[in-house]
């Protein structure tokens, strides 16, 4: 069987790599710098000796507390702030003082109770002088067991219970409670209801801190002065009629003899699983708030791509509709050119059809008449129609976007502050966009993409409706040229022209038909592509807010699942430190 100092030494090696991972934890879920710095000088702490922490107001009588324990003035006292240092108090052969660093002084002292801890006096909770409030909250997560001091006269003041849900509610710290000048109290009655008031107020702050199965901490009423007084006078001071009166052995007993090694060991073990636990609330707590803004982001993204795919839909709905109308017209137009190649290509008419300027007019008169014009008419209203579609939903993802940003409060770091840095560019850009639109250079733009990439039969030209008449009619002339067999028509005109007619005008309605296909297929493909990029460039737009969201939702889920994982290690080290140890039990 292992040695109790082994299986205390594996543990604190396990509890060590427990932090560690806590801390990298920490760093994934950018918690603040304190936050992080105070756990890695918990961490620190393991190997020293146990860290019994002194904290109080300044005028509770802290110092008072710490001379009366050590039989003489050790400490300076006051009515006025007298402790603007952390002052540890360690064991040695010789008294000596060190200063290591502006705010940490060290003392060594031969006293037996030193030798079993080392006992930290911090400025008053209280001071006027802030540093001394910062520096004292700064030490109190390295403690193994928090000495509160507080006092008869006022009990449980509003900075008192302030300093104490931080130590119990943000790091864990165990506590213990005496109440200094005791010997103020008339009656045993008096006491008992100042006691009872600071019980109950404890009672409290570890309710609101959500320590619910938490025991209260022992609470020990003092007179330190008269205990003070009592081991400075000569002759023995346990039969000085002023350590009775002081309360002060019941304390003092609880420091030399009840904190047992095992409790020490049982307290400096649980610190740190206690201040994980803590943590790991506050990361779920984080991670949670950060999940809510995810969770709604991820709605209104959904929310966005079910917008584009509508619009989509709708521009597709109108260049359908655009592409339609052109083919209406050319279909009228073949519909035309049959009639009119069935009327024209007739004996009576031959004079027309050998005439090439002739035919030309009366088949532009007859047959195309206005068509050019109205389809590029037509193709106009569709750009302007589907950009104006497009210019409304840059708009419309402007302003949703926007209502996101404004919904949620800034943060100095993690996925909020990423997702403020990323909106704020997004929403930059949307902007700029929407004040450079220029709604008619847009339309000319499009129908320019249109025509260049429109070739139809091998032709362009420089206008949509233009190509479309000049293939119609160039189709026309084709079929009629085949009519205008050298003498034949003289000679069997009766005979052979209604053959002829025939064919040209089967002719005529084939190759328009295929040109119609064509030109219906280009001209849809062309539209499509508009529209493909023009939404696409929208999408394109929230596509950093996507990208965002889906890493975040990862990282987050990952900080959860570690979180899950530390908290179960962190409750198996507990159970088998309560099973070597006990459970250290400092409280009621």
């Amino acid at each position: 069987m292992d040695s109790p100092a082994r299986v205390a030494q594996d543990l604190l090696d396990r509890e060590r790599s427990l932090l560690g991972a806590l801390g990298a934890l920490l760093d994934r879920a950018d918690a603040p710098d304190d936050t992080r710095r105070r756990l890695a000088d918990l961490a620190r702490t393991l190997d020293e000796l146990f860290l019994l922490v002194v904290a109080g107001e300044f005028n509770a009588g802290k110092s008072t507390v710490v001379n009366a324990l050590f039989g003489r003035r050790v400490m300076e006292e006051g009515p006025v702030p007298t402790t603007d240092k952390i002052t540890v108090l360690r064991h040695g052969d010789a008294e000596a003082t060190h200063r290591r660093s502006e705010f940490i002084t060290e003392r060594t002292l031969d006293h037996p109770l030193l030798e079993s801890l080392a006992l930290v006096d911090t400025p008053g909770t209280n001071s006027i002088v802030k540093e001394h409030q910062a520096l004292t909250e700064d030490y109190v997560p390295r403690a193994d067991l928090v000495l509160f001091v507080t006092s008869y006269d006022r009990p449980l003041s509003d900075s008192e219970r302030t300093f104490l849900e931080y130590i119990r509610g943000a790091w864990g710290r165990r506590l213990v409670i005496a109440v200094n000048k005791a010997d103020l109290a008339e009656t045993e009655a008096a006491l008992d209801q100042v006691l009872a008031h600071v019980r109950d107020g404890l009672a409290r702050i570890f309710a609101e801190a959500g320590i619910e199965d938490a025991r209260p901490p022992l609470i020990f009423p003092v007179a330190a002065r008269l205990a003070l007084q009592a081991k400075e006078a000569d002759g023995g001071y346990r039969a000085d009629p002023r350590w009775e009166r002081s309360r002060f052995a019941p304390f003092e007993r609880f420091l030399t003899e009840t904190l047992t090694e095992d409790t020490r060991v049982a307290l400096k073990l649980a610190g740190p699983l206690d201040a994980a636990q803590t943590l790991l609330a506050d990361v779920r707590h984080r991670v949670d708030a950060q999940r809510d803004v995810l969770a709604s982001d991820e709605v209104e993204l959904a929310k966005l791509n079910g917008r584009f795919d509508e619009v989509r839909a709708q521009l597709d709905e109108v260049a359908g509709r655009a592409v339609a109308d052109v083919d209406r017209e050319l279909l009228e137009m073949e519909k035309r050119g049959t009639r009119f190649l069935d009327d024209t290509i007739r004996v009576s008419r031959l004079n027309l059809i050998r005439d090439r300027n002739a035919f030309r007019e009366e088949f532009d008169r007859q047959v195309v008449r206005d068509a050019e014009h109205r389809i590029e008419g037509r193709l106009g209203e569709a750009a302007d129609a589907l950009l104006r579609r497009v210019f409304e939903l840059w708009n419309e993802t402007y302003t949703r976007l926007a209502d996101l940003r404004r919904d949620r409060a800034r943060s100095e770091s993690g996925f909020l502050y990423d997702r403020e840095e990323v909106l704020r560019d997004v929403l930059r850009e949307a902007r700029r966009t929407i004040d450079q639109y220029d709604m008619g250079e847009e339309a000319r733009r499009l129908l320019e993409n249109a025509r260049s990439a429109l070739t139809v039969g091998g032709a362009t030209a420089v206008g949509i409706g233009a190509l479309a008449v000049v293939l119609i009619a160039t189709t026309a002339f084709d079929v009629t040229g085949g009519v205008l067999a050298a003498g034949a028509l003289a000679a069997l005109g009766f005979i052979v022209l209604p053959a002829q007619r025939r064919r040209a005008v089967k002719e005529f309605s084939e190759r328009v038909d295929t040109l119609r296909a064509e030109l219906r297929d280009g001209l849809d493909r062309e539209l499509a592509d508009e529209v493909d990029q023009a939404v696409g460039k929208v999408r394109a737009l929230v596509l950093p807010v996507a990208r965002l969201a889906l890493d975040a939702r990862a990282a987050l889920d990952a900080q959860a699942t570690e979180a899950d994982r530390i908290d179960a290690e962190a409750a198996a080290l507990r159970a088998e430190v309560r099973k070597e140890f006990g459970a250290g039990d400092v409280e009621g």
